[in-house]
């Protein structure tokens, strides 16, 4: 059982943060953000070119924030591999000490930085999570044996925000009986909208984290002038950001976070959070201890 999967089972409220992988070969700036964060948090989760934006690969990443110390989720999309490609990267994954798996569809290349790339979506997210099931009896989808099989722990992404809710809800509970370990949340920013996913799911045997993000003046430029994929910063507060400075933007994005975390807690929406701040990591141990967890 990996120290993720322990953390989360044992009922404590749960922590992960997730890093980007840096887009050339140089490591220092992850292993700057991994040494901020592996004492304070229970899992780093290494995305897989992000916003279908160039980067370090994610298993490679991930190797290395776990050379450093961390806690990783390697994350795999579906956008860039066949079944084959998929099926290998989890066998490799496993073979090199990492469990936790984040396993997602992948956003559209439109969104990133070589837009012309072929996508490949051989599997979507559901079907990647029942294959990575049955890689764990120890058999490939032809039939043959495996010499040795894996034991993961997995995750997929879920959408509280999503409109309408029910066509989200339906691929969120196939997910589950596909093999969905935990659900990680894109950002969330409305309360009430998070409560009527968590009715749906309460029930479920599954682990929710919600994800939340660490708001600066970047965020609010970045989606200003572009279309970045996920969950939209509503207009109310993008407005509160309007005319501060960086320091007062990271402030108020800070107290923000905070007074999120607090509210998913003591209401017991979910069993953790996943944190995002992309452009201000060094700020989340100051986030976590605010928030006395």
């Amino acid at each position: 059982m990996s120290k993720f999967q322990n953390a989360l089972e044992s009922g404590k409220f749960v922590i992960t943060v997730g890093l980007a992988p840096p887009p050339g070969v140089n490591p220092e700036s992850l292993r700057r953000q991994v040494n901020i964060l592996k004492d304070c948090v229970d899992a780093l989760a290494i995305s897989d070119n992000r916003g279908a934006n160039l980067a370090m690969g994610a298993l490679a990443a991930s190797v290395l924030a776990r050379e450093q110390g961390g806690e990783v989720i390697c994350t795999f999309n579906c956008r860039d591999r066949n079944r084959l490609a998929l099926a290998a990267g989890l066998l490799g994954a496993y073979a090199l000490g990492i469990e936790n798996i984040l396993l997602v569809s992948g956003d559209y290349l439109s969104f990133g930085n070589i837009p012309e790339a072929m996508p490949v979506f051989d599997l979507d997210s559901v079907q990647a999570l029942t294959m990575a099931r049955s890689l764990e009896n120890g058999q490939v989808q032809g039939g043959n044996d495996l010499n040795g099989a894996p034991r993961f722990f997995l995750g997929a992404v879920a959408n509280p925000a999503a409109q309408p809710l029910q066509p989200q809800m339906i691929k969120c509970l196939k997910k589950i009986r596909a093999g969905a370990d935990f659900l990680i949340t894109l950002d969330g920013y409305d309360l009430n909208k998070l409560e009527a996913f968590v009715a749906h799911i309460r029930q479920q045997e599954v682990k929710l984290l919600v994800g939340v993000r660490l708001l600066g003046k970047g965020d609010v430029e970045c989606q200003a002038t572009n279309n970045p994929p996920g969950n939209l910063i509503p207009p109310e507060i993008m407005n509160e950001f309007q005319g501060l400075d960086e320091t007062q933007a990271l402030t108020r994005g800070k107290q923000r976070a905070i007074e999120m975390i607090r509210a998913i807690k003591d209401k017991g929406l979910a069993h953790g959070v996943h944190l995002r701040a992309d452009h201000h990591v060094e700020i989340i141990p100051e986030v976590i201890a605010a928030v006395e967890l």
